[in-house]
């Protein structure tokens, strides 16, 4: 092969493989979004932003190198099939190529004697990074349990990351797999983030994760934030000979064998002109689309995420705790399909327990713990990535059919669970408690169901429901203690069979084009100005509304009632009712005292003729 062209083949494949190797990246978003609010801006973050994401880009640049070196080897006569070694930057990075048999800690002491050694202790501590591409299988395991530091320091950080292949992480009960970062000069957890710390990644394929303790890892991104699971929708093979193998086309008539003496040609061979055959992919095969995941007995401490998850189908979390973390708990930012986070505590988290951000869907979240968090218990967005034209053209939908149920979100910063947009989501009979408001659910959401939930002691509003939403249902729920039970705002909702208790304002509040929103057969008990108010609602048809009141103390002072009622207009109707009814009172005494008209005309004297001695009619002699 020429100088030439191998130079040209060079750049070709690395065009090629720089779109495969990027793809998984992009899809991992870094930015933290509890739902598009502004809130999120004002984080404060503890670390150095501008250093921690020109690390973040040092890192995508370092596995496209390794995944560009992977791609060209393949291409070769002879490709790599042993593990190899790569000098990225000024850290080694240990490549474990694909083999039938999985790595093991044994393995990893004969393959790297200098980088993982084990310490007098029984721990081991890694020293580069490490990439387990697809078709290779990594066991972290120990009998007695694994304890495993990674070197994260002044000097540098490292990192496991599994690209395409399949990473197997675990411990046993009572005896967990442990995973930390390690400062080697202190030789305690690496506390600071400014200088980047040590990670752990897949970007597609499996993951397994069984009674494991992670702690003090990641920094500043969710794909380097401690415990993170990428996919992408498109390939991420960087060989172009491996995407040209998997896209197979059917026999090309009139044709024959192509130049491997095979009926079947791939896309990376030459076809035929005419018509072009139709490929098929195998998207069952872990290189591509989704990352999988299954996650039980699992603890994430003091990392900057909890577990970031992006591109997943089919995740699987239970029994794990994701507490006191710099960010957040959980986060499922893009693209999670059809996940279910069961028994899990996501608490004292820096921003929001668990989130569910836009582009999630079919997400159940059952019987989780949400407690003393910063911001949200739990948020869930399913607003649309765009809201017209975008560079990208990504669609317009919104996503939805997700669920929170049998849950308890309490004492957290703000709000206990958050719904922001989307379609199709349930909130069911949660313990939601001393939060700002119990449950939020905004931006026109469509179809939620807040039903059976236990809403105490919220500081401002039970349940509120605000800013277009249409079709809600709140039903069932036990409401108590706060400013306001039900709080609606320019949305539509029936309100029916709730129990709405100790409220100090208002059982139910409705503000502007609140719709048909109809409100029935609710128990309202609580004192204040009034139990329902509809003052500052336009249209609403109270009609037919019947609802339980007795148990309401009206504490309106006086003074306001008159003020109320002492209206301009109601003054001067009032005044010329006063004076008619005067009048008319005045007018029926006269009635009843009747005296002759011209009473006060009467003459002085008599005129008639006085009488003196004889007959009527005779003068005197």
């Amino acid at each position: 092969m020429t100088r030439r062209l191998h130079r040209a083949l060079l750049g070709t494949a690395l065009a090629a493989v720089l779109v495969g190797a990027t793809a998984p990246i992009a899809a991992a978003d870094p930015e933290i979004e509890p739902g598009t609010d502004a809130a999120s801006a004002a984080f404060p973050y503890p670390g150095d932003p501008e250093s921690e994401a020109a690390l973040v880009a040092g890192e995508d640049d370092r596995l496209t190198e390794v995944r560009t070196v992977s791609s060209l080897a393949s291409w070769t006569a002879s490709p790599t099939k042993s593990p190899y070694r790569l000098a990225t930057g000024s850290a080694y990075t240990l490549v474990l190529t694909a083999r039938s048999q999985p790595y093991t800690v044994a393995d990893l002491l004969l393959l790297a004697p200098q980088t993982f050694v084990r310490r007098p202790d029984g721990s081991y501590l890694l020293s580069e990074h490490l990439v387990v591409e697809s078709g290779a299988t990594l066991n972290l395991a120990n009998p007695g349990g694994l304890r495993l530091h990674l070197a994260s320091d002044s000097d540098g950080f490292v990192s496991i990351v599994n690209y395409g292949g399949r990473l197997n992480i675990a411990g046993a009960d009572g005896v967990p797999a442990a995973i930390s970062s390690f400062d080697r000069d202190t030789e305690r957890l690496d506390a600071l983030t400014d200088d980047g710390r040590a990670y752990l990644r897949a970007i597609g394929g499996q993951v397994s994760l069984s009674h494991v303790r992670l702690e003090g890892l990641g920094f500043w991104s969710g794909r380097t934030g401690g415990l993170s699971l990428t996919g992408t929708d498109r390939p991420d093979a960087g060989s172009l000979h491996d995407l040209a193998d998997s896209l197979k086309v059917g026999p090309v008539a009139d044709q024959g064998p192509d130049i491997d003496g095979n009926k079947n040609s791939a896309l990376g061979d030459v076809l035929p002109t005419g018509d072009l055959p139709v490929p098929t992919v195998d998207m069952d095969d872990p290189r591509y689309s989704y990352v999988s995941a299954a996650v039980a007995d699992t603890t994430v401490t003091d990392s900057a995420f909890g577990l970031f998850v992006s591109g997943a189908n089919g995740l699987d979390i239970r029994d794990s705790v994701f507490d006191d973390n710099i960010v957040s708990g959980l986060v499922l930012h893009r693209y999670v399909m059809n996940a279910v986070v069961e028994t899990t505590s996501a608490s004292g988290n820096g921003l929001d327990g668990l989130q569910l951000a836009r582009a999630t869907t079919g997400i159940v979240l059952s019987e989780v713990v949400a407690n003393e968090n910063d911001r949200n218990g739990v948020t869930i967005s399913g607003l649309p990535l765009a809201t017209g034209p975008s560079a990208t053209g990504t669609s317009v939908g919104s996503y939805g059919n997700n669920s929170i149920a049998n849950s308890q979100v309490r004492r957290n910063g703000r709000y206990g669970v958050e719904v922001i947009g989307g379609q199709n989501v349930d909130v069911l009979a949660n313990d939601i408690a001393a939060n700002a408001v119990g449950v939020v659910v905004r931006d026109a959401a469509t179809e939620v169901s807040v039903v059976g939930n236990q809403v105490s002691s919220s500081h401002d509003q039970g349940i509120a429901l605000r800013d277009g939403v249409d079709g809600a249902v709140v039903t069932g729920n036990v409401v108590s203690g706060g400013e306001t039970s039900v709080y609606v705002r320019d949305s539509s909702a029936e309100i029916d069979q709730n129990t709405l208790e100790d409220a100090t304002t208002h059982a139910v509040s409705f503000v502007g084009e609140v719709g048909s929103s109809s409100l029935r057969q609710n128990k309202i008990s609580g004192r204040g100005p009034s139990a329902i108010e509809v003052g500052r609602a336009d249209g609403l048809d109270t009609g037919g509304w019947v609802n339980d009141q007795d148990g309401w103390d009206d504490t309106t002072p006086f003074l306001v009632t008159l003020k109320r009622f002492a209206q301009p207009l109601t003054v001067l109707w009032s005044l010329l009712g006063a004076l008619l009814l005067f009048t008319a009172v005045r007018g029926a005494r006269s009635h009843r005292a009747r005296r002759h008209p011209y009473l006060d005309k009467a003459p002085a004297w008599d005129p008639a003729p006085v009488q003196v001695g004889g007959a009527r009619g005779e003068g005197p002699s």
